[in-house]
């Protein structure tokens, strides 16, 4: 049985997580623990490529 404490995933979203540790809401050894129980699924990832023109803006004819 698990006795761990479920950690809400929008404690963990990466796009507030800064602000949540500067301010102590998020323990930053709980979120090294998440980090480190994620699996790693690169194996299993598929490359697309995508034209992204703000990186590499086309040259006018």
């Amino acid at each position: 049985m698990n006795t761990k404490p479920k950690v809400p995933d929008t404690i963990l979203d990466i796009r507030v997580r800064e602000r949540l540790l500067a301010s102590g809401v998020l323990d930053p050894k709980v979120l090294e623990q998440h980090i480190a129980e994620l699996p790693d699924l690169e194996a299993d990832a598929e490359a697309i490529e995508l034209d992204q023109p703000a990186l590499n803006p086309r040259e006018s004819d």
